[in-house]
């Protein structure tokens, strides 16, 4: 797995907004840090793009509702210009994936949560539908992919 710099960041990023095929959605706080009730689990993580040592120019954001019992649900996989700490509500034009949860399973404490892109036409050329995420409550911490490179995101509130 090749590591993603801050230049091939911004050629993806940029070349992801000229597209302009993916969805523009708020980052209006939908959804809480990792509240569990009745079988259900709702989360929000964020990571600053590129990683550390780099400067962040843009916010990777995974929010998610996820119910246990039925091993269903939707996460919304978003990039926000501007880091972290200073994340605009404006999401970058072709960064934004919509993907239905196809199976949730709980391993040695994390949650292996699977799903599909069902609307392709979100997708990049070579980007596969399919995804994972590995989610560890007790550390508050998301993994997943993006464009290939594992990152680690943090829970917020």
């Amino acid at each position: 797995m090749e590591k993603l710099n801050r230049r091939k960041f911004l050629k993806v990023a940029g070349a992801s907004s000229a597209m302009a095929a993916g969805a523009v959605l708020p980052s209006s706080g939908l959804l809480a840090n990792s509240a569990a009730t009745n079988g259900t689990v709702t989360f929000r993580a964020v990571a600053g793009m590129p990683q550390k040592p780099l400067p962040n120019y843009a916010s990777y954001v995974i929010e998610g509702h996820v119910n246990l019992d039925a091993r269903t649900g939707v996460i919304t996989r978003s990039v926000f210009a501007g880091a972290p700490e200073t994340m605009s509500t404006v999401a970058l034009p072709g960064m934004s994936r919509i993907a239905r949860i196809t199976d949730v399973v709980e391993e040695a404490g994390l949650l292996r949560i699977t799903g599909v892109v069902d609307d392709r036409s979100q997708l990049r050329r070579g980007e596969s539908p399919t995804f994972t995420v590995l989610m560890n409550r007790s550390l508050g911490t998301v993994k997943a992919e993006f464009f290939g490179n594992s990152v680690t995101l943090l829970m917020v509130k």
